[in-house]
């Protein structure tokens, strides 16, 4: 038998590390001003943190060890909606996808001062569309190349540039103590009593979604009943740090009537470059097509992994045999296609239709926010429900604080979560496209068409399992297999392989899919 050892407390902490690195939300975050340390604080303490601790006890119940998010929900209310959750976790990349791109090129357009290609929405939809379905068929050869990439454009082009913005903006605030934004406690206080807006939280939570992922090797942690709160707990310490400096940093030069939500990174250097260190202005360029190589080489590490977690409901025949189906480079290509299909009817729709302006931009967010906590309020209720099981099966973690810490953690969570998904059907300021009314009941429209699909789906599926044999095996990744350079939200679960069908080859069994990976660790 192999012994694993056991990661320290920094070696844990490294695997979610790369959330702390949100440069792309920046911008959001400046539009608060220095309300934007409160509204950190907040999601970090009543959402982020209910999060992270509900999962891990979900990941370490025996028999929820390897399924992720579908087995964890499965088990306990039902296969109908493990699906339901899983599902909306992949989709909810899907239009995140469109910030991601939108911040490219918003870079792009900055860089080449070729303003045309960030306003004009048939052409910056055309480029989009060029750089997403580019990097797509640069994935169908497999993710070995991507890989090896990631993890030198993740440091030049995504925490290279972090650190650049921070410092620039250190050096700005004391040499010229002058800021963009009020610095005012009584008025930025004023504000929060009369002009609160609960769609201003969407970008927060975005900033704090993915911590799952992790969830799912705390067994692998040393002490995990003492170290997992604490790793938690300096995580968003860290985040809310790093945060507010990088909003702070560019709200203190751009200010809010001039800030574009995918430029405004980019908006920040060259204004610190100009104002600090004019001999240097031309290191805007660079920094910026340094960013575009590091948000393109996040988007490519996330086109096919987060479709492999579909595949873990092979076992119960949801999704159509079609499509679980990969090629020789393990590569879900079908699915694959349907995702592009997803995003491109989106990406149309909020560029052409509404322009692509920071109003395009928000409603991105809050469409992504609302996709993934329908995963997140279903992962709450799944907890609560298990909470009074008689009987309940072993685990690694437990909440700290007893029944009652459960609860109490469980239903902050749940109740910010709601709250949250209300605030999405509430346009930001800057969309000015609709009334009101009418831009919640197309949000709500579109959640309940999805809801409808996705339970259509399972329906249909169930009707007419098709568990038979497919052409890959399944197993779920092991943590020294885990890429730490990518954003946890959009790090895949499970790896696939391909088998190779032949006359002389018993035909493998998806509900024994997990076999050959615990024979191979005894």
């Amino acid at each position: 038998m192999a012994i694993n050892k056991k990661m320290s407390f920094f070696g844990f902490f490294t695997l979610t590390a790369a959330m702390l690195m949100s440069a792309d939300e920046y911008p959001a975050f400046a539009q608060s001003g220095l309300l934007a340390v409160v509204y950190l604080v907040l999601a970090g303490v009543v959402w982020f943190l209910p999060v992270a601790l509900c999962a891990a006890e979900l990941a370490t119940i025996d028999g929820n060890n390897e399924g992720g998010v579908y087995t964890w929900v499965k088990n306990i209310l039902g296969a109908r909606w493990g699906f339901v959750a899983v599902f909306f976790q992949w989709l909810q990349i899907t239009v995140n996808f469109i910030t991601m791109i939108y911040f490219i090129i918003g870079s792009i357009s900055y860089v080449l001062k070729w303003t045309a290609l960030n306003t004009n929405p048939w052409l910056k939809w055309g480029c989009f569309l060029l750089i997403y379905w580019g990097m797509t068929a640069w994935q169908l050869g497999g993710v070995g190349k991507t890989e090896k990439i990631v993890n030198v454009s993740f440091t030049a082009g995504i925490v290279f540039p972090s650190l650049v913005l921070l410092a620039l903006g250190l050096i700005y605030l004391f040499s010229s103590g002058q800021v963009a934004f009020d610095p005012n406690l009584s008025n930025n206080w004023q504000t929060l009593r009369h002009n609160f807006s609960i769609a201003t939280f969407v970008p927060y939570i975005l900033a704090f979604t993915g911590i799952e992922a992790s969830a799912s090797y705390i067994t692998d942690l040393k002490n995990p009943r003492k170290n997992y709160p604490l790793e938690m707990l300096t995580l968003v310490a860290f985040a809310i740090f790093l945060d507010t400096l990088g909003g702070l940093s560019v709200a203190a030069v751009v200010p809010v009537q001039n800030l574009t939500l995918n430029q405004g990174v980019i908006q920040a250097v060259g204004q610190m470059f100009a104002r600090t260190i004019p001999s240097l202005s031309w290191g805007v360029t660079i920094i910026g097509l340094l960013m575009v190589f590091g948000m393109i080489g996040e988007i490519s590490s996330w086109i096919i992994g987060p479709v492999k977690s579909l595949f873990v409901t092979a076992q119960d025949g949801i999704l159509p045999h079609y499509f679980l189906h990969v090629n020789r480079a393990d590569v879900p290509v079908r699915l694959i296609v349907v995702q592009g299909a997803i995003v491109s009817v989106i990406s149309f729709l909020l560029t052409v239709v509404f322009g692509g302006n920071n109003g395009a931009y928000q409603m991105a967010m809050s469409l992504t926010v609302m996709l993934y906590l329908v995963t997140y309020i279903l992962i709450f209720i799944a907890y609560l429900k298990q909470v009074n099981q008689s009987n309940k099966p072993a685990r690694t973690f437990k909440v700290p604080g007893g029944r009652v810490g459960q609860y109490l953690i469980a239903v902050v969570g749940l109740i910010s979560s709601l709250i949250v998904v209300g605030s999405t059907f509430v346009p930001g300021s800057d969309f000015q496209t609709l009334p009101i009314l009418i831009y919640a009941l197309m949000m709500a429209s579109f959640l309940a068409v999805i809801m409808m699909g996705t339970l259509l789906i399972y329906h249909v599926g169930t009707k007419r399992p098709e568990t038979g044999s497919y052409n890959w095996k399944i197993r779920h990744r092991k943590v020294q297999d885990v890429q730490r350079t990518v954003f946890p939200k959009g790090r895949y679960q499970h790896e696939l392989k391909y088998i190779e069908h032949s006359l002389d080859h018993e035909k493998q069994k998806v509900t024994q899919y997990f076999a050959d990976e615990h024979q191979h660790d005894k």
